[in-house]
């Protein structure tokens, strides 16, 4: 705003003196005949110019003017317009350098808000970054060491578990329980009772010919049971039933789905296990002893011990398990496997029954 100042101030003295060069000053005493420099002045002239003077001083004293400027020319009008001119200039120059102060002023604090937020926004996203880097480093550096690991470790010869081909041992040995029918049973058997010892609770050899034996001698351990029978023929048949062996007077059966009936009379052991029809397991009578059911029992034992029956039923789905439907009891047998911590304590139990007599 400075330099416009002095332009124009420049501008205004140039104008003015152009006007006094090119113009001479215009007053009322320009428009009378100039007079020689060497004429004295005549008394005329002496009295018109007292009286005119008088006149001029008395007519400024009326009107009011003896302090005034001088507005007579043309060059003192044009000095005041542009000085006027130069006072708006200046009026508004200072209202622009104020607004344009304020201006600034406001355009700096919406800077330093905007740096403010812009560097607050860098910093939490520099932080943001620098964490997601060095969790980055980390799962890098934890992988590295995992393989360094790996390759430092010396690579393992994988442990072989040894398959178990023998079932474990026995109390006793059996008449009627060979090695092979063992193996096949064993495998048979639910994976709890895999590991357990075999004990004999029952044996009509030893505990006499007795289905009430029986039924007592199954309540030395309950739980899965192995009931093994054997006829004169040869033939080696039976079931796996759920002890105690409890008589009932009514026609209720018992057992689980883990059942099932087992046979050699083709040579080798083969397994029957429930088909789904029914849950004819395991029926206790006073009188008998039956497994199976539907249309037909698939072993049958009368309550003396002495004779059986076999034929297809509908609960296993298995033909004849003896040589023929109706045969002579050889051997009875019951087996139960006995947790090893139990096992001595079962076996001393055992011994207090007084031993049977076998007929052959």
């Amino acid at each position: 705003m400075g330099k416009i100042q002095l332009l124009r101030i420049k501008a205004a003295n140039f104008v003015s003196d152009l006007t006094t060069v090119l113009f001479n000053p215009i007053s009322d005493n320009n428009n009378k005949p100039s007079k020689p420099l060497n004429s004295p002045p005549s008394e005329e002239s002496k009295g018109s110019e007292s009286e005119g003077s008088n006149r001029t001083s008395v007519d400024n004293n009326e009107d009011g003017l003896v302090d005034g400027p001088d507005t007579s020319s043309f060059t003192a009008f044009l000095f005041s317009l542009l000085s006027s001119s130069d006072d708006k200039a200046a009026k508004n120059g200072q209202n622009d350098d104020k607004t344009a102060v304020n201006g600034t002023s406001i355009m700096k604090e919406n800077r330093v808000a905007k740096k403010s937020l812009l560097s607050r926004g860098k910093q939490s996203l520099g932080r943001a970054i620098y964490q997601a880097a060095r969790m980055g480093g980390l799962r890098d550096q934890d992988r590295n060491n995992n393989v360094e690991m790996t390759q430092i470790q010396p690579v393992k010869e994988p442990v072989v578990v040894p398959l178990v081909d023998d079932p474990p041992r026995i109390s006793e040995p059996s008449k009627l329980v060979s090695d092979n029918i063992r193996k096949v049973v064993y495998d048979s058997l639910p994976t709890l009772i895999h590991g357990r010892k075999w004990m004999l609770l029952y044996s009509t050899w030893k505990h006499g010919i007795s289905l009430s034996t029986l039924y007592r001698r199954s309540m030395l351990w309950p739980g899965t049971s192995l009931l093994v029978v054997g006829d004169r023929k040869g033939a080696v048949f039976g079931g796996l039933v759920e002890a105690p062996l409890i008589a009932s007077n009514k026609r209720k059966y018992q057992g689980t789905n883990n059942s099932f009936v087992f046979t050699n009379i083709s040579g080798h052991p083969v397994i029957y296990r429930p088909t789904g029809l029914n849950r004819y397991f395991t029926l206790c009578t006073t009188n008998s002893l039956a497994i199976g059911g539907g249309g037909h029992f698939a072993l049958y034992l009368d309550g003396d011990l002495l004779n059986g029956s076999s034929s297809v039923s509908e609960t296993y789905g298995n033909p004849c398990l003896a040589h023929s439907q109706d045969f002579d009891v050889k051997e009875v047998e019951l087996w139960g496997f006995v947790l090893p911590s139990k096992y001595e304590e079962i076996l001393a139990l055992s011994k207090k029954e007084a031993p049977g007599i076998c007929r052959w």
